[in-house]
């Protein structure tokens, strides 16, 4: 198991960034893939589990308005991400903005 905490993120539900110009997407994408790379050197092929637990400052943000956050995550910590077999994002109110990513080797 291996259990990622990655501090500071931009709170940006996917309904924003979706609306974003590509220019505005890929500094948001760049600033969260630098973040990444920051809190972990991690490296995996697939055929994984992933939890991401999401924690936001203010209103809350629905779970399936995060997953730009997850497939940006994904893209960077694995080389094969269509192993993945099971995908679980929680979203919830919090004093910081921060993700904790557990990952388990699927059974």
């Amino acid at each position: 198991m291996h259990e990622i905490i990655i501090y500071g993120i931009q709170k940006l539900s996917f309904n924003a960034y979706n609306n974003y110009h590509w220019t505005k997407k890929k500094k948001f994408k760049d600033i969260l893939i630098w973040q990444v790379l920051e809190a972990t050197k991690l490296k995996l092929k697939g055929g994984y589990s992933l939890s991401f637990e999401f924690t936001f400052k203010g209103k809350k943000i629905d779970s399936t308005n995060t997953f730009h956050y997850v497939k940006i995550i994904e893209d960077v910590i694995f080389k094969e991400d269509k192993d993945n077999l099971h995908i679980c994002t929680i979203a919830k109110q919090g004093k910081e903005n921060k993700v904790k990513i557990i990952i388990e080797k699927y059974k």
